[in-house]
């Protein structure tokens, strides 16, 4: 019976799932390690981070663009390893996969991987700017969270419009749950 069960899951999969949640907690340690750094630590390292952008851009940025642009890009970066660690995990066995579960809160699979991938992203957001209200020289802003959602957001739209792309290229139809 063992046996049995273990050759119902797929190993490429449950090797891919492993993978992208490791990234996801590398990704979530890393946004803490750079929100844990008190205010004056990240102007530095905002301000070498500018020197060098500005070298190849000419000086077109300023810091508090860098620093915007670095949520957004970090915060792009998590929704990409959590949805794909989110489809491969669901992808381990058909016996445990959402297509299975008996409660559909959403209509496919794939709209599972988006939503529950925004709202891990959304969380991870609104605890990092909580965490920033206790270090010194910092501030915790919605705003920085709507900064932060912005790459998550935009991530989920082009994996959402490229799935429904290759779905119609290979004449396919989407599985959709009642």
């Amino acid at each position: 019976m063992i046996d049995e069960k273990i050759k119902s899951y797929s190993k490429v999969n449950v090797f891919f799932a492993v993978l992208f949640w490791f990234c996801v907690v590398f990704c979530v340690l890393m946004i803490f390690f750079f929100s844990q750094q008190p205010g004056e630590e990240s102007s530095a390292t905002s301000e070498t981070i500018l020197k060098y952008i500005n070298t190849i851009f000419k000086g077109i940025f300023t810091e508090d663009i860098v620093r915007k642009i670095a949520h957004v890009l970090e915060f792009t970066l998590l929704s990409l390893f959590t949805y794909l660690a989110i489809y491969h995990t669901n992808k381990i066995s058909v016996e445990t996969s959402y297509s299975e579960s008996r409660i559909k809160l959403m209509k496919s699979d794939n709209e599972m991987c988006i939503i529950f991938t925004t709202w891990f992203c959304i969380l991870n957001a609104v605890i990092d700017e909580y965490h920033q209200l206790f270090i010194s020289g910092r501030a915790g802003s919605i705003v920085d969270v709507g900064i932060d959602l912005i790459g998550v957001i935009i991530l989920m739209l082009v994996f959402r419009l490229t799935f429904s792309l290759s779905l119609k290229i290979k004449g396919k139809t989407e599985v959709r749950y009642n």
